[in-house]
């Protein structure tokens, strides 16, 4: 298996197909109110059926490369995508659903190993994505993975978005 990693996160392919246990993982990460409120989203109410029937034609779309992240057991952490793909650019989206994990650098592995495989695998020369101003931990974990504020501008429900990226050359040559 070689799929992206970095530390002590792999980033396991949708397409390599899911335990019973990362769909479990998956389904109450997107059904936790908290995990939802910081995700700009509501609390998934649909039945398992139907939401695992989603997630697999969302993972079947060309402009998306979607992940589970595994920690070092090989435990689901999150999840964490590549969507809005060109082949210049891909938007990053990440959820750490494991709350027990919070604050002990997981996520700042996972965008590690997502961005080595953009830029190394994809061969793309941006990759970008927003948060909540407020969110200080994501952004202080995106900026320890390299990215860099691009800009802020008002996002839902009268909150502010930051944009951020990183560039392939922010990276240096082993990008």
């Amino acid at each position: 298996m070689d799929w992206p990693r970095f530390g002590r996160v792999v980033l396991k392919p949708f397409s390599a197909g899911l335990s019973e246990a990362e769909w479990k993982g998956l389904y109450e990460t997107f059904r936790d109110p908290e995990v939802a409120e910081w995700n700009g989203s509501s609390p998934l109410r649909s039945p398992f059926w139907l939401f695992k029937r989603f997630v697999l034609a969302e993972a079947r779309r060309k402009d998306r490369v979607a992940f589970v992240i595994l920690d070092e057991k090989g435990e689901y952490l999150g999840t964490l995508e590549l969507y809005d793909l060109t082949p210049e650019e891909a938007t990053l989206g990440i959820l750490i659903g494991r709350k027990d994990r919070w604050g002990q650098g997981y996520g700042t592995e996972a965008v590690r190993a997502a961005l080595d495989y953009a830029f190394r695998v994809l061969g793309l020369r941006r990759v970008k994505l927003r948060t909540f101003a407020h969110n200080l931990r994501a952004r202080r974990a995106f900026e320890k993975a390299g990215f860099r504020e691009v800009g802020v501008v008002p996002g839902p429900r009268g909150r502010e978005d930051v944009h951020m990226e990183v560039r392939r050359e922010d990276l240096g040559p082993e990008a």
